[in-house]
């Protein structure tokens, strides 16, 4: 066992790079959109392509968005490294949710935050810049959290590209000595032990900011 450990190391950091390089680029796209979005009137052409958007990753398996990346692009005239085309299947994904979260973030500071802001003489497109996104802010901790868990997890299904990530390194061992338990358990204990961590995080900032008092309920915001 501690032999299968020694070589699923390498993987797990890879699975770890892809999963911190999609979460650094999907969290800004999304919530940037998600905020947009909340402004925007719902027949507003903009408004409809986000709409496209959330709905496509929704209502799709996450295998489905992998092949469309990776066949897609090539077709396209694109040939980026797999890697490259494993970041943008998970910022594909990762974005579609946290285009909700943002959203939802920003539609859940009260009224009389806005009223308050134009009140004293803030247009509406600089009170929300000055008073509700530090605001919403405060209230993604919890949800964007979640979505790195949700990224480490949906990264396993990158195996379908050969992307030699963890889960494609747990496969090609236990096919090769046969040991697929221990291989599985390793896998698992892995894949626990880094999202385990990234829990502990979040419970550390998110008690932190409850107790400055600037956290608000996360909890609808999730997947």
């Amino acid at each position: 066992m501690g032999q299968v450990l020694v070589r699923l190391l390498p993987p797990l950091g890879l699975t770890m790079l892809l999963s911190l390089t999609a979460l650094a680029i999907a969290t800004p796209l999304g919530l940037a959109l998600g905020a947009w979005r909340a402004e925007m009137a719902d027949r507003h052409p903009a408004a409809r392509l986000i709409d496209a958007w959330v709905f496509f990753v929704r209502g799709t398996p996450i295998l489905i968005q992998i092949f469309a990346v990776y066949f897609i692009l090539p077709k396209l005239g694109l040939q980026p490294p797999l890697f490259v085309m494993g970041v943008g299947a998970l910022v594909l994904n990762s974005a579609g949710y946290q285009i909700e979260i943002g959203r939802a973030a920003v539609q859940s500071v009260p009224k009389g935050q806005w009223e308050a802001a134009l009140a004293l003489g803030f247009d509406r497109k600089a009170s929300l810049h000055t008073f509700i996104l530090p605001q919403a802010a405060r209230r993604i901790v919890g949800p964007v959290m979640n979505e790195l868990s949700q990224l480490i997890k949906a990264s396993s299904v990158l195996s379908v590209i050969t992307l030699f990530e963890l889960h494609k390194a747990a496969e090609a061992i236990s096919s090769a000595n046969l040991r697929f338990s221990e291989v599985i358990v390793v896998e698992g204990f892995l894949y626990f032990l880094f999202i385990f961590g990234i829990s502990l995080m979040a419970s550390a900032l998110e008690r932190r900011l409850s107790a400055a008092g600037g956290l608000g309920g996360t909890g609808s915001f999730a997947r």
